[in-house]
């Protein structure tokens, strides 16, 4: 039992500092122990066995401060890597990060819609591919995130799971990461690049909603910086709410928010109907959801006819805004993100 224990603070120590090394591009030996209040041999421990595994890397001594130049240490790009996919309505596109966040290379999976298991073998290929160091990248993937475009649904997103016993319908992260053991995250494109640019431009912006109207409509609130969430699932599908003007509960059929979304986008229903209504779904929500923001993206004609209409409806609160695109950076910091969740499996050995 003291055996264990000891490894478990043995493996402590270590992944307490590989983050402090991290979370700086270059820090050194006697600078972690400052701040982890961890003795200097300690800090000397986990770094040799860090450097010994090949996960950090000793670079130029930096400044003196009176006596011997400390040795700076960084963690190692090429050890590992992490695998960011785009899954759109359009196609699936990987990228490749090392761990120092820089850009590998990318790779077409599929130029048209994959769903379900299709998706699922899609991914799970290219990830085995650079498990057998068949890509430009290093073979130690780290982990995966899954980037959804917004209005793809869930349903498309799921998988069959079978075995000799039984089967079952499990969610793709959830299967992915069964079938590849590694780590996967999933988040939905827009709403992840705005709540980025919200925490690193306007930090003020705690309490918000995002409306995305595309194949079908859905809505995100986010209260004092937190993602509400449903019974099911981080996303409201309000497609019925906003284009019939009945609320989507639970009992909403499979593929009913989707064809009320393309009669709206076959132009069946005007962008000053459209507007009209999302403006009545938001009247509601705010009886529930006590937000500031609002901002409106998606797929579809008149977006920003849409947003300005549905403005004129709130003079003065919520404040509606158009929500941009995603940058280039959103799949980068998606990558950092995931390294920064999952850093503790580079130092738990087998």
């Amino acid at each position: 039992m003291a055996k264990k224990s000891l490894k478990d603070v043995k493996v402590n120590n270590t992944a307490q500092v590989l983050e402090y090394i991290m979370k700086n591009e270059q820090i050194s030996r006697i600078e972690i122990a400052e701040r982890t209040n961890l003795s200097p041999s300690t800090v000397s421990q986990a770094v040799s066995l860090l450097v010994e595994e090949g996960v950090v890397e000793e670079l130029c001594a930096g400044e003196s401060t009176g006596g011997r130049k400390p040795i700076l240490l960084r963690v190692k790009p090429g050890y590992g890597c992490m695998i960011t996919v785009e899954v759109k309505r359009n196609g699936v596109e990987a990228h490749m990060f090392d761990l120092a966040g820089n850009l590998l290379c990318t790779h077409s999976l599929a130029k048209r819609k994959l769903s379900g298991n299709g998706l699922l073998d899609s991914i799970a290929e290219f990830v085995e591919q650079v498990k057998r160091g068949e890509k430009e990248a290093p073979a130690n993937v780290i982990g995966i995130g899954l980037l959804c475009q917004d209005d793809i649904p869930e349903y498309d997103l799921m998988t069959e799971f079978t075995t000799s016993l039984s089967s079952d319908v499990i969610r793709l992260e959830t299967a992915l990461a069964t079938r590849c053991g590694v780590p996967v995250k999933k988040e939905l494109i827009n709403r992840y690049s705005l709540d980025y640019y919200l925490k690193t431009v306007d930090a003020r912006c705690t309490d918000y909603a995002y409306i995305n109207i595309g194949e079908r409509v859905t809505a995100s609130f986010v209260l004092n910086k937190k993602l509400v969430h449903s019974s099911s699932d981080s996303v409201f599908d309000i497609s019925s709410a906003v284009l019939c003007g009945s609320y989507a509960g639970g009992g909403q059929q499979p593929g009913m928010g989707i064809a009320l979304a393309q009669k709206a986008v076959q132009k069946k229903y005007t962008v000053e109907q459209l507007a009209d209504q999302l403006s009545q779904v938001l009247k509601s929500a705010l009886l529930f959801f006590p937000i500031d923001d609002v901002f409106i993206g998606g797929q579809i004609e008149g977006l920003d006819q849409i947003v300005e209409m549905v403005s004129e409806k709130f003079l003065f609160h919520p404040v509606i805004r158009k929500a941009g695109e995603p940058g280039g950076s959103v799949n980068s910091v998606f990558a950092r993100q995931i390294l920064a969740e999952n850093y503790r499996m580079l130092v738990e050995y087998r």
